[in-house]
Formats: structure tokens, C-alpha cells, sequence
């Protein structure tokens, strides 16, 4: 066999090994294209699509840090606390269907005795909402001394947007658990113009049988001043009062600058429901934006009447980081 030969042979005998192990060979999958979340500006700004799907979803919260006072303590009363919410929503054939949820965790001391509770747990598809939420009676002035009743409740409510900034609404609302059947009724009637807004509201407690009536009045006076009113009557203790039979307020709000608003005002309580006395309070605030997300505010409050031996100062500095 001359060298040529040996050659070729080798070679032919090489092609036919790789040729086997080609057969045998592990083929790769081709990687699947990846989505990449897009952004959702419907809804405003912050929203994503949640990959998909066709909703939108926002995740946003705070970060607060508050030093209360009051010249009856001992000493500082600090409070830090952290707040997550989602907001998701999508469209459908009967408007926007949103889902909302907000958690509260508070911690006020360095052992371990931190509260977590849900602010809010809610969903709304056109004008009908669903859960736990503010209140429909919730609505007062604008400072921190201010009493205008109302707390989170669970409720069945339903807003008719009428346009040109009035709306309706009526809410079936249960502060009781496992009590009876028979719900709170709440209703409120809005009115928003370029001078400002009237809130009209009326509520009757269906375990107190008492009732509840409120207005509160916001009037631009000029771009920078805001000027604010509240009046009240409850026929009697219930979930919409706050101890007094009636009550007016009022509080004026001025906008320094983009960053920075003070504001200041009284409220009169008359009548209370133990022995018919009445008190008064009186307060300022100090808005500070410090950066983008990172807001301050000052209070300080005063409190006196009949119910008090002497005059009660009380206040406190929150920050607020949010994202």
C-alpha cells in the first residue's frame, strides 16, 4: 500500500466517524423571544402592562418618619411606618375595572411591636365600587386641628358621573360585624368648578338610628390662596359623628411657591353628646417639598373649651418619602 493510499483511507475513515457522532449530536432550542414589559400611559403615569395581559398595573407607597408632641407627655412619641399599595386596571365593556390594595405596616418603639393592617382592599368597575375604603361621609378642612368625621368601613357604593364636574353618590356601608342586616346609608353630591368645589353630605346610622348632615366649601380666592368651610349637625352619637352635635370650621390655605404652603384656621364644637359643652381648636401648617417625592409638613395645634381644664398645645413633624 503506497502512501496515497494510507491517505485517502484515513480520511475516508474519518469522515464516516464524524459523520456517526453528527447523527447523534444534542440540537439547542432556539431561545424563546423574551417580553419586555411595556409601559402603560392610559392610566397616568408609573403604569406597566403586566406581561401577557392587557392590564396595567401600578406599585407604588411610602416611606414616613412622624415626632408627635403634646405638652401633656412625657416626652417624644415617634412613629416610623411603610405603606404599599397596588393599583391595577384594565377596560372593558362597562367602563374601567380597577382593583386596588393598600398596606399599612407601624412600628413606634425599638422592641418588636410592629401593627400591619390593610388601609385599603377595594375594586371598581364603571361607577360601582366594591370594599373596604374611606367613608362616604369622609370629607374636612384641610389642617390637622380639624374634626369632620368618617373612618375606613366596608361598603357597596355606586358615583354617577354627571359631567361637567358634578357627580352622585349613594353607599350601602357596615362599620358592625355579624350584627344585623340592616346597612348605613350614606349619599353625597359634588359640585367642582374653577372657583372651586361644594361637597354636600348625609349619612344615617343604621344601629344608632341617628343621622348625619356636612358641607364642606372650597373657594379659590386667587392662584395662590384657597379658602375653606365646614359646617355639620348629627342628631346624635354615631359611626359619622365626632362627640358633637354641631360644628363650623374654616381654614385658609396659601401657596408660597412650588415648593412651599402654609396654612392656618379654627374649629368650633358645639354641644357635645355627655353634657352639652362646647370646645374650639385652633391650628397651623407648613408644607415643605424638600426634593421630588420627599415632602415635610409642620403642625401645630391648639385645643380649649369646656372640657378642658386648661388649654392642650399639640403637634407633630412628618416626612413623607414616596414612590
Amino acid at each position: 500500500m503506497n502512501i496515497k493510499s494510507l491517505l485517502l483511507g484515513s480520511a475516508a475513515a474519518l469522515f464516516a466517524v464524524s459523520g456517526a457522532r453528527a447523527a447523534d449530536a444534542v440540537v439547542v432550542a432556539e431561545p424563546e423571544p423574551m417580553e419586555y414589559v411595556r409601559i402603560c400611559d392610559v392610566y397616568g403615569a408609573g403604569f406597566y402592562y403586566i406581561p401577557g395581559t392587557e392590564t396595567c398595573l401600578k406599585v407604588g407607597g411610602l416611606v414616613r418618619y412622624q415626632i408627635d408632641w403634646d405638652d401633656n407627655d412625657d416626652g417624644w412619641r415617634k412613629t416610623a411606618a411603610a405603606r404599599l399599595n397596588l393599583d391595577a386596571r384594565s377596560e372593558t365593556e362597562y367602563g374601567t375595572f380597577r382593583r386596588f390594595i393598600e398596606l399599612h405596616f407601624q412600628n413606634q418603639s425599638a422592641y418588636d411591636d410592629t401593627a400591619v393592617w390593610i388601609r385599603y382592599a377595594y375594586f371598581e368597575l364603571g361607577g360601582l365600587m366594591i370594599g373596604r375604603n374611606d367613608t362616604l361621609w369622609d370629607g374636612a378642612l384641610s389642617g390637622e386641628f380639624d374634626s369632620g368625621g368618617g373612618d375606613f368601613i366596608n361598603s357597596i357604593r355606586y358615583t354617577f358621573d354627571a359631567g361637567n364636574g358634578i357627580a352622585a353618590s349613594v353607599a350601602l356601608e357596615e362599620a358592625d360585624y355579624d350584627y344585623d342586616y340592616t346597612p348605613n346609608v350614606a349619599g353625597k353630591l359634588s359640585i367642582a368648578q374653577g372657583w372651586g368645589s361644594v361637597d354636600l353630605f348625609a349619612a344615617y346610622d343604621a344601629t344608632a338610628e341617628e343621622y348625619g348632615l356636612k358641607a364642606v366649601a372650597k373657594f379659590k380666592a386667587t392662584d395662590a390662596l384657597t379658602l375653606e368651610a365646614l359646617a355639620t349637625y348629627n342628631s346624635g352619637p354615631s359611626f359619622y359623628s365626632f362627640g358633637y352635635e354641631w360644628s363650623v370650621g374654616g381654614y385658609a390655605k396659601y401657596t408660597v411657591n412650588d415648593r412651599l404652603s402654609i396654612g392656618a384656621g379654627g374649629q368650633f364644637f358645639g354641644d357635645d353628646f355627655v353634657n352639652s359643652q362646647d370646645d374650639w381648636a385652633i391650628g397651623a401648617v407648613v408644607d415643605y417639598k424638600v426634593v421630588e417625592n420627599l415632602n415635610a409638613k409642620l403642625a401645630v395645634n391648639y385645643d380649649d373649651g369646656d372640657n378642658y381644664a386648661d388649654g392642650s398645645f399639640s403637634g407633630f413633624l412628618r416626612l413623607d418619602a414616596s414612590f
